[in-house]
């Protein structure tokens, strides 16, 4: 199963010490590849370098380029510099991709299978 992690999925992770890796291996009976877009890693890279960020944000950021770089993610180009979210939405649709997001907007716009976070430790995958 190949799922797409977003920006906000991958920082509200980090923040809360959510360990995505290990709990989506729990509830998926399939090997997982992590993809990750490009336009993804500059965000997370202007988190952890743009001043008046708060600490808790960038530090947040550093955690995931952390957990990127153990998962070794799949890394993608969107091809989209000015909105990385419809780029994602563009990528994934017509595909079995799965959507790792918190976005409700996201949420609404794909018809791909959405993993989320619930109960604030939990994943959940949600079908459409």
């Amino acid at each position: 199963m190949r799922i797409l992690l977003d920006t906000n999925f991958i920082i509200t992770c980090a923040k809360e010490g959510i360990d995505f890796e290990r709990l989506a291996n729990e509830i998926i009976d399939e090997k997982i590849e992590w993809i990750v877009p490009q336009e993804v890693l500059n965000e997370l890279g202007n988190l952890k370098d743009r001043r008046g960020v708060k600490v808790k944000d960038r530090l947040a950021s550093k955690i995931g380029f952390e957990i990127l770089s153990r998962i070794k993610p799949k890394v993608v180009e969107l091809g989209c510099r000015s909105n990385v979210d419809i780029g994602i939405i563009n990528y994934i649709l017509g595909t079995d991709i799965v959507l790792a997001t918190l976005d409700r907007e996201m949420k609404k716009k794909t018809g791909n299978r959405i993993l989320t976070i619930r109960a604030r430790k939990k994943l959940e995958l949600q079908t459409r």
